[in-house]
């Protein structure tokens, strides 16, 4: 199950790369910047600006979601069954499903299609999410088959796993990009609805292996100086020497609005002279930092 595939990433590893983003997570970040990837399931997304108030997706709908009128239009997400029959009769493209099934075989085979500009660049393909571990046989599967043609091969993960899953994906990567938010358990559950600690114990035992911790800057909760020294500082404990930082995004509030919801957080992207003293930090003990 993914919700997206896209065929030119350059953020998610060395050179051009096709970026696989699987749907599903254990983690619920209040500043995930894909919503969309949490639910294990397709769903339906709305993109109000481009809605039209034609009333098209209502005739169709059996279940009753679509509520359209008096210049508006609202969803009972509640009700919907993702059957995709409003999605069709959208004349704007309003309505689209996220989440589709698809097999590790077409995945590869697309792969190898596109190896000449992996080669070319220095590239290769990137399972993303969502969280990759938790479609272990699918992401497994897809890894394996890509480095049997050669193709360089990349996992982002939360870490939030049993270790046996960790381990079989990660022997299948070149390289392993390790999510790591907070170090205090409390303010992890707080802010992510789990705790961290099986998270920083996987992440402990990838010491060895082509690891880049990527730690996403979030303004006056990841960003706070006694997070980030706790984080370094179990960085080096654990010989994970390679720390990259993700700046604040505030733009993914327009996808919580596709989902109906709300971006519950506040900020905007650090400046540089923030980012440049936090990489100052962050090799001040010992570590080899970067800004994505």
């Amino acid at each position: 199950m993914i919700f997206d595939l896209d065929t030119f990433a350059v953020h998610d590893g060395p050179g051009v790369r096709m970026a696989v983003y699987l749907k599903g997570c254990p983690l619920a970040c209040r500043w995930c910047h894909s919503p969309e990837s949490i639910r294990p399931e397709p769903e339906v997304i709305f993109l109000r600006d481009r809605c039209v108030l034609c009333g098209r997706c209502g005739e169709v709908c059996r279940e009753g979601v679509h509520a359209v009128g008096e210049g508006s239009h609202t969803l009972d997400r509640g009700k919907c069954v993702v059957c995709g029959r409003c999605v069709e009769a959208c004349p704007s493209g309003a309505l689209a499903v996220k989440g589709v099934r698809v097999t590790a075989a077409a995945i590869v085979a697309k792969a190898e299609r596109l190896k000449p500009f992996f080669d070319h660049s220095g590239g290769g393909v990137t399972l993303t999410g969502g969280e990759v571990t938790g479609q272990a046989d699918f992401a497994g599967a897809i890894l394996a088959g890509c480095q049997e043609r050669g193709i360089h091969t990349a996992i982002e993960t939360c870490g939030a796993c049993r270790w046996p899953i960790l381990a079989r994906l990660a022997t299948h990567s070149d390289l392993v990009l390790y999510d790591l938010k907070l170090i205090d358990d409390a303010e992890h559950r707080r802010w992510t609805g789990a705790s961290n600690r099986q998270i920083l114990r996987n992440a402990a035992r990838l010491a060895g292996r082509n690891v880049i911790v990527r730690v996403p800057l979030i303004p006056g909760i990841t960003d706070a100086e006694a997070n980030l020294d706790g984080l370094f500082a179990f960085l080096s404990d654990s010989s994970l020497r390679r720390v990259e930082f993700l700046p604040f995004n505030p733009s993914s509030a327009a996808k919580y609005e596709w989902l109906g919801c709300r971006f519950g957080l506040e900020g905007e992207r650090q400046d540089a002279a923030r980012l440049t003293a936090i990489a100052r930090r962050a090799r001040e003990a010992g570590l080899s930092a970067s800004i994505a």
